[in-house]
């Protein structure tokens, strides 16, 4: 087996089922007091144990709905990271799934993605170690969020992160960092449809005397039934009636295997 294969192997991904979510989120009610995002403080009691439920939306809205959907019935509030300027959904025209997951009580925020860089003052650093240039693309894109009535976007994460915005301050541009050093310090992931602490409710239990968890998920990786992460990045990838260039190499720089087994044409 190759490295690749190996890190591809590497973590749990046995049930991503609407059911099993549904126990991992009573698991994690349990345990903690859930909050958003932006609803985060550095300073808090000794004794208060939080937990951050985060969704960064990189395919397709109508998943994103769906967990927002399951969420509100087990009462629960969360954090749904969206990309302004991803070519796999329009913000603008689907500004209603927007409104229905703020309507169901969770935070909407912003989910930015800093490449391409301008290159343009590539080697200055301000705010968090960013350039201005990624400032300024930062801020562009909260402005195109909060113009569709989502306001205020009070929190931030960034698409496919480098190892520069890992672990950085508390916040950036006035938003709550997700990726700051405080949020990171108990912290699990579906990535790549794979939750490489291993079986999450089981991690949360272990995790259960930690004073703050984020919890990350993607709701591309979720469904009715559980399928396996290519499975079912291809099923809804094929949801697409249409995939230009740009389409297809969004979807396979977030999930690189799609590319490797997808035989759809692109336009």
């Amino acid at each position: 087996m190759s490295s690749t294969d190996r890190t591809r192997a590497d973590g749990w991904a046995k049930d991503f089922s609407y059911d099993y979510y549904r126990k991992l989120l009573r698991t994690l009610r349990t345990n903690f007091d859930l909050r958003t995002l932006s609803e985060y403080r550095s300073r808090r009691p000794t004794d208060e144990r939080v937990a951050f439920v985060r969704h960064d939306v990189d395919v397709c809205l109508e998943r994103a709905v769906e967990l927002a959907r399951i969420e509100h019935e087990l009462g629960v509030r969360s954090t749904y990271m969206v990309i302004p300027d991803t070519p796999l959904y329009d913000v603008e025209a689907e500004r209603d799934l927007l409104h229905l997951i703020h309507e169901f009580g969770h935070e909407i925020a912003l989910h930015c993605d800093l490449n391409p860089s301008s290159g343009e003052d590539a080697d200055a650093t301000a705010d968090g170690g960013l350039s201005p240039a990624e400032l300024r693309r930062i801020e562009d894109a909260r402005r195109r969020l909060e113009s569709i009535d989502i306001q205020p976007v009070a929190s931030v994460s960034f698409h496919r992160p480098s190892e520069r915005v890992l672990e950085g301050p508390r916040t950036i541009a006035g938003m709550v960092n997700a990726y700051n050093s405080d949020l990171l310090s108990a912290y699990i992931s579906d990535s790549s449809g794979r939750w490489r602490e291993g079986d999450p409710i089981r991690s949360i239990a272990a995790n259960a005397t930690a004073d703050r968890l984020q919890v990350l998920t993607h709701p591309v990786w979720w469904g009715q039934r559980h399928a396996p992460p290519l499975e079912r990045f291809i099923s809804v990838a094929d949801e697409f009636e249409t995939l230009d260039e740009r389409m297809y190499d969004e979807l396979v720089s977030i999930y690189a295997p799609y590319g490797e087994r997808t035989d759809r044409v692109v336009a």
